[in-house]
């Protein structure tokens, strides 16, 4: 296998140099696996509990020191970039309790591609704050809106979010759209016996709002422990209840979709010659992605993980904040060298890393 690389062959660096930005700089595992797609986690507080997310105390409050400033986050995204990062998602916790978020948004939607170009500055949410926040992410330039939409109904909505709001989160996604953010979807863990009966219902809202629908597999984070056997929803049965309740057949699509992660998408041409919609789907534990993963992740005190699926990280805060350059570059080339050929879920909820989902960001 090629071995990890942060360069292309060429001339050294002398001696004390700082490291070059990247231009022309590839972020490349020994698999020959290119990140141009960074995770970064704003904030480990939630205004919500969500049942496959995070514990339904809480974690402990991480020491506001410990936490990345907005200085600290530009400074990072920046290097990436120069090492070939395309596009920049910020999630938490729930990124909109961060103060300041919009003014972060701006400062890298503004950063310049080396092949010319703006980075692309998405935003995963649950959405209950973006009532207010819509029209100012959309003037800073904020590219995409990803919302969290477990169910429909609102007893479903509260139980699995412990304490959310579904009216909130609709008035969010409709204002994001509302907003001219051009790219939003919807991200629904599908989770057997619980929200089943609700997939195709919320295809037609998304499709209503100007959305496109995703539905999630559930994944065994935190050791397993938030995770119910049994309640694993496959994405050939996800499809198998789509295709039954939209009277449609859904075929894979094989053009680019807007978007940065793993969802494949599917055609779906409702009946009457209908223009056809897309459904994407992330298939995590049953038609895995590890192969083509293009992706890290950063946590909001600066841990750089790899793979979702495994505890491993590399410490990049210590790394920026060290008055010598060259500590960032080797933090990361040790992350790329560790990052692993794929995760080890499995459907019982074994093999999954301690890490809660709401500690990286998803």
């Amino acid at each position: 296998m090629p071995p990890t690389s942060l360069v292309r062959p060429g001339k050294a660096p002398a001696p004390g140099a700082p490291p070059a930005t990247g231009r022309g700089r590839v972020l490349r595992d020994r698999r020959a696996r290119q990140v141009t797609y960074l995770r970064l986690s704003l904030t480990e507080r939630c205004n919500q509990r969500c049942t496959y997310c995070m514990p339904e105390g809480g974690l402990a409050k991480v020491p506001r020191d410990e936490v990345l400033t907005f200085e600290e986050i530009e400074r990072l995204v920046t290097t990436f970039v120069g090492w070939g990062v395309r596009a920049v998602r910020l999630t938490g916790g729930e990124p909109l309790v961060r103060r300041g978020v919009v003014s972060l948004v701006e400062r890298l939607a503004a950063l310049e591609l080396p092949a010319g170009g703006r980075l692309r500055v998405a935003l995963s949410t649950n959405a209950e704050l973006l009532p207010a926040l819509a029209e100012p992410l959309a003037r800073a330039g904020l590219a995409a809106v990803n919302v969290s939409l477990d169910s429909l109904r609102p007893d479903r909505y509260r139980a699995i979010t412990r304490r959310g709001h579904l009216d909130r989160a609709l008035a969010g996604l409709r204002a994001a759209g509302e907003a001219g953010i051009a790219v939003r979807k919807t991200n629904t863990v599908a989770i057997d016996g619980f929200n089943d009966d609700e997939l195709a219902d919320i295809v037609r809202l998304a499709w209503s709002e100007g959305a496109t629908p995703r539905f999630i597999e559930l994944m065994p984070m935190a050791g397993g422990s938030m995770f119910v056997p049994g309640q694993l929803l496959p994405a050939a049965r996800i499809r198998q209840i789509l295709a039954r309740e939209l009277g449609a057949e859904l075929m894979a699509v094989d053009r680019p979709m807007p978007g940065m992660g793993p969802a494949r998408y599917w055609a779906v041409e409702p009946p009457g010659g209908a223009t056809p919609r897309a459904i994407g789907i992330i298939s995590a534990m049953t038609e895995n992605f590890c192969d083509g993963c293009n992706r890290m992740r950063i946590s909001s005190t600066g841990q750089l993980h790899a793979c979702l699926g495994h505890d491993a990280a590399v410490d990049l805060r210590a790394a920026v904040r060290s008055a010598d350059p060259s500590r960032l570059e080797e933090a990361v080339h040790a992350a790329l060298a560790a990052k692993p050929d794929g995760h080890r879920f499995s459907p019982d909820g074994g093999g999954g890393p301690r890490k809660a989902m709401v500690s990286i960001g998803g």
